[in-house]
């Protein structure tokens, strides 16, 4: 059996198949509406303590969806949001999502490019359920370290969770690689870029299968 990395998973034709596949169905925490409503508020009181006030600051929201948290952020906080996916169909969606002016969103192939130069400058930046996901996490979490000024806040898996492709049937679904090496380590890697400053602890009873999931603040470097 070969595996191939299958970045066409996050390819939807409506709103309701994005949200299915940004937030699936769990034997623990329900299906994808109530984890909706449930988690986005939750993540609320998540930015709050982690992240301080963002009034007037911008945020990157790294592997953004529709824009679930992007318009949780622009609705409680005069803050501006940017928002990087890898699916042109949830790109097009997230803009009418969000229905905000303090919201933009660009692919990632603009955010390496502008990134890479040092061109994109944030205050702050959020990746909740995404970098478990990532084709490469090094190459982005650099990135992460280059467009962030002040504060990351990572929500994340204990592993990685790669959407891949069966070359021999066609069967798609989510790789689970619970020992990854360290090039793929998103804690051992965001370690290397980045200062962790604290972690929040997760509430059971909001966030399914909590026990599988962590929660980090990270902050830059003190050049040495």
């Amino acid at each position: 059996m070969s595996l191939y990395y299958y970045k066409d998973m996050f390819k939807v034709d409506n709103l309701e198949e994005a949200k299915n596949i940004i937030l699936t169905e769990e034997a623990q925490g329900g299906d994808h509406r109530q984890r909706w409503e449930r988690e986005t508020t939750y993540m609320q009181s998540l930015f709050a303590e982690g992240l301080g006030d963002l009034n007037g600051k911008t945020v990157l929201d790294f592997g953004c969806g529709i824009g679930r948290l992007s318009k949780a952020l622009v609705e409680k906080y005069d803050c501006h949001v940017l928002g990087v996916d890898i699916s042109p169909d949830m790109r097009r969606m997230a803009q009418d999502y969000v229905g905000s002016d303090r919201f933009s969103v660009i692919s990632y192939e603009m955010f390496c490019a502008l990134a890479e130069t040092g061109s994109l400058q944030t205050d702050c930046a959020i990746a909740v359920y995404v970098l478990q996901h990532v084709y490469d996490p090094a190459h982005d979490i650099g990135l992460l370290e280059k467009a962030v000024r002040d504060k990351l806040l990572v929500l994340n898996l204990k592993h990685r969770a790669v959407p891949v492709i069966d070359s021999e049937n066609g069967a798609k679904k989510f790789y689970l690689d619970e020992q990854p090496e360290p090039r793929a380590d998103v804690g051992l890697l965001l370690a290397e870029h980045f200062e962790q400053q604290r972690q929040l602890e997760l509430a059971a009873d909001k966030i399914s299968v909590v026990d599988k999931h962590w929660c980090r603040i990270y902050g830059k470097k003190e050049s040495k």
